[in-house]
């Protein structure tokens, strides 16, 4: 697919601010992408974005050469300053600024003066940097006081002498390096990081370009990318080229849009497009951008490229479990994007729990009893809003919403919550074509009739004084809690199939737990996958173990995107890239309603591509 050119006529700022004086760092975090860079006077600045257009920029609190990284939903950025020291920073998403900085510590060869390369690898940072032109990394872990440290570092690169700027890319679980060599061909030389030996083997992870400063790299399911400038035989015009390596070998290399840079290119992948951001090849060296899509579709429009007349139970649909939890409240969390970010990532299904406020008689989101969002609270029109907002922009889209009485007390009859919702669905006016912006049937069909429309999936019950005909919604009332496989009839006579095991309370250690609701998972993708058309079919992804009691995980994260086991001391991969790399995805297969947590997660994962793509 060709190369097309962001922002502002490529610009991703306005002239003269996006002057850089070194290589921009760029990232993607919490389905944003950013980029972070040194202007002409030494002043380092940021901005958000998303595919399309980034923010005005924001002054950077230090000063020296940039790399960022995503870990565990914080975004880290590592500074190299003019001396050599190294300053680690961490933003804070609430307060929308960065906290003060962790020095690393030059007595023990934590320093360097070249661009490093920054990464994120089973729940650790790594740092890898050129020091007198050989590579070395450090990671960044929880010590024996649980207080993160970073450790003495050790050579990648062992008798390889490199230069340039050396990138990093995790592909399929594993950890590899690349750098250009010192010689004078500057080859391209790769490493392979071995877990339990904790160190780097020369492997072949060799484009066959030749670099001349350096390199960068992303991943994206199965392929992983490449970025450098052309140092080929009598080459100096510094044109950009990236190569993908796929199915075991690195593929030709292809010219970015012709494009040429003073130093090396810098790739980020979101939403299922590889960005490429580089300062030109002149004096003003403007930040420049262009991208290209990874995939046939676009994961924020993938419904425009289904026929009318399928049935909505006839589809695989990506969605997410407790869709609002994204709170700083750990055992709370399940989510990292907010609402607008998980649709335009490709979600369809939103899981939302709610609880009506006999105060005002308004309508507000909880996770366990939970308030979302404390202590603004954060209300269910805001949430709608944001969905009808996405649906205003993508009218052949639809969402399904089920919604979820999060009060179990019993202490209110069902007609009140009942009530609350249906006040909130009729007073919401129509789209401005009078097309109306809620599908509330008892049998909801072909996606034809729900496009633009949030589909009611009601999982609470109603006054039994209405009939069936008046009742809204699909009625999902009948829920039976913590089942791994069960089967609701309505009264309109509607099939749904669930699966929602979900609480592990037996002494069990991460690895168990994943193994077992993975064969709960599969089982019901399965049964979709052969099952009638017109039966519908809910496949929760999530999990989470006994927290005080019994078993060993407590984090939705560790199930979901992986974690270190004590119990058995080594890693174990979460839910997410286990079903990714272990189950075979067929083309034209349908497989039901697939809510997860942190479904954007592990950062390489075409997970909910995959899901999309088995609807083509």
């Amino acid at each position: 697919m060709a190369w097309i050119s962001r922002g502002q006529s490529s610009f991703v700022q306005d002239t003269p601010n996006g002057h850089t004086s070194a290589v921009p760092a760029i990232a993607t975090h919490r389905g944003s992408l950013w980029c972070l860079w040194s202007d002409q006077s030494g002043d380092l600045y940021y901005a958000t974005g998303d595919n399309d257009t980034f923010q005005t920029r924001l002054r950077f609190p230090d000063q020296g050469i940039p790399v960022m990284a995503e870990l565990l939903g914080r975004l880290h950025a590592v500074i190299v300053r003019a001396d050599g020291e190294i300053a680690h920073y961490e933003y804070d998403d609430v307060e929308k600024s960065w906290a003060s900085p962790t020095l690393l510590d030059k007595q023990i060869g934590l320093w360097t003066n070249t661009t490093p390369a920054l990464i994120s690898h089973h729940n650790n940072l790594m740092l890898v940097y050129i020091q007198n032109s050989y590579l070395y990394y450090s990671t960044w872990t929880i010590g024996s006081e649980d207080q993160p440290v970073w450790k003495y570092p050790q050579e990648v690169s062992g008798i390889s002498k490199v230069s340039g700027i050396p990138a990093v890319f995790v592909l399929n679980g594993d950890l590899h390096a690349l750098c250009s060599s010192a010689e004078e061909d500057r080859v391209i030389l790769g490493f392979k990081y071995s877990l339990p030996e904790d160190v780097w083997n020369s492997c072949d992870d060799v484009s066959e370009g030749k670099a001349a400063q350096g390199v960068s790299a992303t991943s994206y399911g199965d392929s992983a990318f490449l970025a450098f400038q052309e140092n080929g035989p009598g080459d100096t015009s510094h044109v950009i080229y990236m190569s993908e390596y796929k199915d075991g070998m690195w593929h030709p290399q292809e010219a970015i849009a012709g494009q040429t840079s003073f130093d090396p290119p810098q790739l980020a992948v979101l939403n299922g497009r590889v960005n490429c951001i580089f300062n030109s090849n002149d004096e003003s060296r403007e930040l420049l951008w262009y991208s290209r899509s990874l995939l046939d579709y676009s994961l924020s429009s993938w419904m425009a490229e289904i026929p009318d007349d399928t049935l909505l139970s006839d589809m695989t649909i990506p969605g997410t479990h407790d869709s609002c939890a994204e709170s700083n409240i750990p055992f709370v969390r399940t989510q990292y994007l907010s609402i607008a970010s998980q649709l335009t990532a490709g979600i369809r299904f939103l899981d939302l729990r709610v609880r009506v406020h006999s105060e005002d008689g308004q309508l507000y989101m909880y996770h366990g009893g939970i308030p979302i969002n404390l202590p603004f609270y954060l209300k269910f029109d805001f949430v709608m809003q944001e969905v009808f907002d996405f649906l205003s922009q993508h009218s052949q889209e639809t969402i399904l919403i089920s919604i979820k009485n999060d009060d179990t007390s019993n202490k209110e009859p069902p007609e009140v919550f009942y009530s609350a919702v249906a006040k909130h669905i009729t007073s919401i006016p129509p789209y401005p074509s009078g097309k109306p912006r809620w599908l509330t049937v008892n049998k909801p069909e072909t996606l034809g009739d729900a496009r633009g429309k949030a589909v009611l999936l009601r999982r609470y019950e109603c006054s039994p004084n209405l009939s069936a005909e008046e009742k809204m919604g699909l009625d999902l009332s009948g829920w039976v809690d913590n089942n791994p496989d069960f089967t609701l009839q309505t009264e309109s006579n509607v099939t749904i199939h669930l699966q929602d095991k979900w609480e592990y309370s037996d002494i069990i250690p991460l690895k168990g737990l994943v193994e077992s609701k993975y064969e709960y998972v599969v089982r019901m993708l399965e049964k979709a996958r052969e099952g009638a058309s017109e039966e519908w079919f809910v496949n929760f992804m999530s999990a989470v173990g006994d927290p005080v009691r019994k078993g060993e995980v407590a984090e939705s994260h560790w199930i979901a995107v992986g974690a270190h086991s004590k119990l058995i001391g080594a890693f174990v991969q979460g839910m997410n890239p286990t079903l990714r790399l272990n189950f075979d995805w067929g083309i034209k297969k349908r497989y039901g309603i697939i809510p997860m947590d942190y479904p954007e997660l592990p950062k390489d994962s075409d997970l909910v591509a995959l899901m999309i793509g088995s609807n083509m």
